[in-house]
């Protein structure tokens, strides 16, 4: 198992996935695109949005299928709070499903209410439209650093 920051050239790959599964597509632009690889293949993806100078939104995580079961999820969101203290931010939002929050609590995530007067308005909009989208509940999210 690798982990590395995405380039230009893998870029298609991660949407055909991200697109395939329902999410938002990825832009270099303002994230950083972590791929974990099994030996030589691409197994997973994750991403850290930034919303700001402080702020960020850590998602976009995904493992194929036939990689599941071996706690890369665990090493792309380790390798993404770890950039996230790299880059001096405040704050990280996470907005997963229900069932996975014990998973994000294992790295410092704990829930806060959307309408808390701090929340940044891009999430809090991402939030509402995910509530929409989504079958499944979902929750918010959030990591402090500092």
């Amino acid at each position: 198992m690798s982990i590395k920051r995405v380039t230009q050239a893998e870029l298609p790959w991660v949407n055909q996935h991200y697109e395939h599964i329902g999410f938002q597509p990825s832009s270099l632009d303002n994230e950083i695109i972590a791929i974990v690889m099994s030996q030589d293949d691409y197994a997973g993806v994750g991403r850290l949005v930034r919303l700001n100078e402080h702020e960020a939104e850590l998602g976009g995580i995904y493992i194929l299928d036939q990689f599941r079961g071996q706690s890369l999820a665990h090493e792309v969101v380790s390798f993404l709070v770890e950039e996230s203290k790299r880059l001096g931010l405040k704050t990280v939002y996470c907005i997963p499903f229900e069932e996975l929050q014990h998973f994000y609590k294992k790295f410092g995530f704990h829930e806060i209410d959307v309408n808390a007067p701090a929340v940044e308005p891009k999430i809090s909009a991402k939030y509402h439209w995910c509530l929409e989208r989504y079958d499944k509940k979902v929750l918010l999210l959030k990591l402090s650093h500092g």
